[in-house]
């Protein structure tokens, strides 16, 4: 299935082979910094220098100045930008290719490209890992790309599906048998669950009830437990999440196989995705990106980010759920200078995943958005935010079920209104 990936990836290698310096600009989510780390990884393995910037998008104002420049997990969608960029250029990214290229000494390696599905069966961090096995024998790597899969919430099937086999006949990945929760004590692992969410912050009650309805002790490690309690606690969760109303097939992502990253410094993949989820979104990206590069000195501090980050996106979604508003097809927020991508996610998958779910954040004179979908609903989110945001004079895209734009802020009702209005022309 990757093979037709590596055809692209392979002009490439024609493209790093004749430079001794690359410039690589990537993103800043869990996808974003474990793409960077296995390109630089490989780069530094064949002896090229590299620098690595972390970037929001390519939104950004920068100066492209280096011989040769490689984006990772953004590119795709910006035809314009990057066809005025003088520079031999590689596209590492999964995003729905938006419009026509105008540049030769560009390589484009996407798997939408190739045929594959880059929404759901391979993120940037694979099509890197992919890129990676053609510069040089980097199977090792497997793990870092499933992490950047698991950070934009993609299935272990096609691509992925691939990378894990890759992992575990190399012996750096192995499965075992749990739930999608951190490896640390019962109590706080529930407390702290984003991924699934389990509305336990601050509600002490009820956890205390839940851990004895199910009879287990909350100062127990998670990676203690017992089949036969895993068990218990497995429909205990998934009767929590009925009960919030959660989207099905969150199910499926929280149930069965843990893997677990055998060379990494974090083991537990899930805890590693939130650790380096975490640094990139409190702009701490160099702490993640030396996670990725297992560099030891960093842990303590990352894991502190990611209590205090959790904390706060905790915080968010107990003082914005009652905020929620309803247009004819979708549900939006409005925000003021927040951050609105993991509340987003949060309230679309577990608190209201009927509809297509808008969260705009206004900071001066622009305004940041984040629209979720799921794949029960028959909306194409990348093709609604790309659509409405050139209506208001702004720019959208992304994936069908994850998708952004950045508009003028005071657009937002007029956006807000052709979002709706095209949520209810598709589905």
């Amino acid at each position: 299935m990757l093979d037709i990936l590596k055809v692209t990836a392979k002009e490439g290698v024609k493209f790093v082979e004749k430079h001794d310096f690359v410039k690589i600009y990537t993103h800043y989510d869990a996808d974003g910094i474990t793409s960077g780390a296995i390109l630089a990884t490989s780069l530094a393995r064949m002896g090229k220098d590299f620098q690595v910037r972390f970037l929001k998008g390519l939104n950004e104002s920068v100066e492209f100045d280096d011989d040769l420049i490689i984006l990772s997990d953004m590119g795709s969608g910006y035809p314009d930008v990057v066809s005025n960029i003088e520079s031999d250029v590689i596209i590492v990214d999964h995003h729905i290719p938006v419009g026509k290229f105008e540049k030769e000494n560009l390589v484009h390696i996407n798997p939408h490209l190739s045929g594959l599905d880059g929404t759901y069966e391979l993120s940037a961090s694979g099509t890197a890992y992919v890129f990676a096995n053609v510069l040089g024998d980097n199977r090792d790597l497997a793990g870092l790309a499933l992490v950047g899969a698991m950070g934009d919430k993609q299935k272990m099937i096609g691509g992925n599906a691939e990378i894990l086999r890759d992992g575990l006949s190399f012996g750096c990945l192995e499965l075992r048998r749990g739930l999608s929760l951190h490896s640390i004590k019962l109590r706080e692992a529930l407390i702290y669950s984003i991924e699934p969410f389990l509305d336990f912050y601050k509600k002490e009650d009820e956890l205390d009830e839940f851990l004895n309805d199910v009879g287990l002790d909350g100062d127990r490690n998670v990676d203690d437990l017992s089949d036969e309690e895993l068990y218990r606690l497995s429909n205990a969760i998934a009767l929590r999440l009925l009960k919030l109303n959660a989207y099905t097939g969150v199910f499926k992502d929280m149930m069965g196989r843990g893997i677990v990253l055998k060379g990494e410094l974090i083991r537990n993949a899930v805890t590693m995705c939130d650790v380096v989820n975490a640094c990139g979104r409190i702009s701490a990206c160099s702490v993640g990106f030396a996670l990725c590069l297992k560099d030891s000195r960093f842990l303590n501090r990352a894991f502190d980010i990611w209590k205090r980050y959790t904390i706060e996106i905790l915080e968010k979604v107990e003082r914005f759920r009652e905020d929620v508003r309803e247009g004819f097809c979708i549900r939006y927020i409005v925000v003021e200078n927040d951050t609105v991508s993991p509340l987003a996610t949060i309230i679309s998958r577990y608190l209201y995943p009927d509809k297509p779910f808008i969260a705009v954040s206004v900071k001066g004179e622009r305004a940041k958005v984040s629209a979720r979908s799921n794949d029960r609903i028959n909306v194409n989110m990348a093709e609604v935010m790309q659509k409405a945001s050139e209506k208001v004079g702004g720019r959208g895209g992304g994936h069908s079920v994850a998708a952004g734009a950045i508009i003028p802020a005071k657009k937002v009702e007029e956006f807000i209104s052709e979002v709706d209005r095209l949520c209810c022309s598709q589905g």
